[in-house]
């Protein structure tokens, strides 16, 4: 069986180990317009226990491959959650749930040893352990060029129908395969739009800036009194820079505006002023190091979606919506599932895009 994966990012690395561990010859294509460069968030601290669920079999994805390619791609990392006082029993439910899925919580007074400071006197925190990983990325995407029978094709594709077929075209050559699936990102709408068909999904700009400061600790933080998160750069410049007691951490605030690929050139100025604003609240001075602005997608009821696209042999995985290093793994393997045995798993069946 050949199968053809277009797009080589989170999604599509993932699906072409998987597929390939199972002894299908995989075609990676990859346009390399955007990677991630540094370890990316898999968290189990999500609010609704389907996501929970995939969350926790992604988590299991990452074992396996990590057992199978003999390095560990996880590094699990300590949590703060930071919540207005008012949401506590709120979150109480929720809490239960992470506790399910193997995290342990508990509500501290101070945040002061992790470099954090109180922002008002109506905060609480939420401290986890084993609720959060960084997922090596950029190993995992470097191993797939060493997998034996994978064909990786660097160039933009796009897909033709006809006559029941999937025709694939990649810097003036036709690919076909028994399968192609289209793991783009926020380029699968473009993908499907210029080959005549709609998909609810929409593409958004999303944006990430780097700080470097002191005392800061090496934790992930869910700032949802500020709006934003954090988390270390998790790359070899930690270890040089805790030598001097310094540190850099990512953050972003979540908001998205909905635009296409390609049509943006920069970080928002409105961003970086607001960002350095909530981090100078939360963490004290620390020094703009770089920003980053990539794009990602969203399904119009705000879940993933998979499935068939017209054709049986015709796959779609994506609208992750900046949580694909999460839950994207568990959804990849149904994929795997459905083209090795023609059927969907139950937990994939809510995300089905005829759903």
């Amino acid at each position: 069986m050949n199968v053809i994966v277009i797009g080589g990012g989170v999604i599509g690395t993932v699906l072409t180990h998987l597929l390939s561990l199972r002894g299908v010859s995989v075609t990676l294509v990859n346009s390399d317009f955007q990677r991630p460069r540094f370890p990316l968030i898999h968290s189990k601290l999500l609010r609704f226990p389907e996501d929970i669920k995939l969350a926790r079999i992604s988590e299991d994805v990452y074992v396996g491959l990590s057992r199978e390619l003999g390095v560990n791609v996880l590094r699990p990392m300590k949590s703060i959650t930071i919540i207005p006082a008012a949401c506590y029993n709120d979150i109480l439910g929720i809490m239960g749930m992470w506790h399910e899925a193997g995290a342990e919580t508990h509500v501290v007074s101070s945040i002061d040893e992790y470099g954090l400071r109180r922002v008002n006197d109506q905060e609480m925190y939420i401290l986890s352990v084993n609720g959060d990983n960084l997922v090596n990325y950029p190993l995992l995407m470097g191993k797939v060029h060493e997998i034996k029978g994978v064909n990786y094709i660097r160039g933009e594709a796009t897909i033709r129908l006809s006559n029941h077929e999937v025709r694939v075209l990649v810097n003036g050559n036709e690919l076909r395969g028994d399968y192609v699936i289209l793991a783009s990102g926020a380029w699968n709408s473009i993908i499907t739009k210029g080959a005549g068909l709609r998909v609810p999904l929409l593409p958004y700009k999303c944006q990430a800036a780097a700080f470097m400061g002191k005392r800061i600790s090496n934790v992930i933080v869910y700032d949802y009194v500020l709006g934003i998160y954090t988390r270390p750069l998790g790359s070899v410049i930690d270890n040089a820079l805790s030598r001097l007691g310094l540190s850099i951490i990512v953050a972003g605030d979540g908001n998205s505006r909905i635009t296409e690929p390609g049509r943006e050139g920069r970080v928002d100025r409105g961003f970086i002023s607001e960002i350095r604003n909530k981090i100078r609240s939360r963490v004290g001075e620390t020094l703009l190091v770089g920003s980053r602005f990539g794009y990602c997608e969203v399904a119009l009821d705000m879940r993933p979606v998979i499935g068939a696209l017209g054709l049986s042999n015709l796959l779609l995985i994506g609208g992750f919506n900046g949580y694909g290093a999460e839950v994207g793994p568990a959804l990849a393997l149904a994929v795997v599932d459905y083209v090795l045995n023609g059927s969907w798993p139950d937990y994939a069946r809510p995300y089905l895009i005829d759903r």
